[in-house]
């Protein structure tokens, strides 16, 4: 909890992002709940609030949500069945409710995130949305969201003794 606030309070990413109703902090919300679900044990939970979170705010989640998923199979924290089971009955309530939601919103029968992986990655015309070059990410991303954490780090780098060895 200590590292959570501390990160928090360094950067201004989570705090200005957390203001706009956008996925990515509609899915935060349901993935931070998943990984607390997921540290206290309660192992079907964390899959019902990671494929929620999959379903209706954002599909890369599933990047996440399958080797945790992996994990807990072979731990055998979960039964293959069962698993199936929540997971199936959980995405059957989440596109349903997306569905309803999205399609009265957009006037049309809609499932986003459906129509997001579609085109992206099926259709493969992510580019379409504009493409940045190679270094922006280094340049112009890290910078703005490590905002006193990106320095810091530099003159640790620079400073540390043990890092130039």
């Amino acid at each position: 909890e200590a590292f959570f606030v501390i990160l928090t309070v360094l950067q201004f990413h989570l705090l200005f992002y957390s203001t706009r109703p956008l996925p990515n902090i509609l899915a935060l919300g349901l993935v931070n709940m998943a990984y607390g679900y997921w540290l206290e044990g309660s192992c079907y939970r964390t899959l019902q609030f990671l494929v929620v979170a999959t379903l209706i705010f954002r599909c890369d989640v599933l990047l996440l949500a399958c080797p945790i998923g992996l994990q807990l199979l072979l731990t055998r924290s979960i039964s293959l069945w069962k698993g199936i089971k929540y997971c199936i009955v959980t995405a059957l309530f989440s596109v349903g409710l997306t569905l309803v939601v999205d399609s009265v919103m957009w006037r049309r029968i809609v499932w986003p995130e459906f129509e997001v992986l579609w085109f992206n990655s099926v259709l493969n015309r992510s580019s379409e949305w504009g493409v940045s070059p190679f270094h922006w990410y280094f340049t112009s991303a890290l910078p703005r969201s490590l905002l006193v954490a990106y320095p810091l780090s530099m003159a640790g780098l620079l400073l540390d003794r043990r890092t130039s060895a």
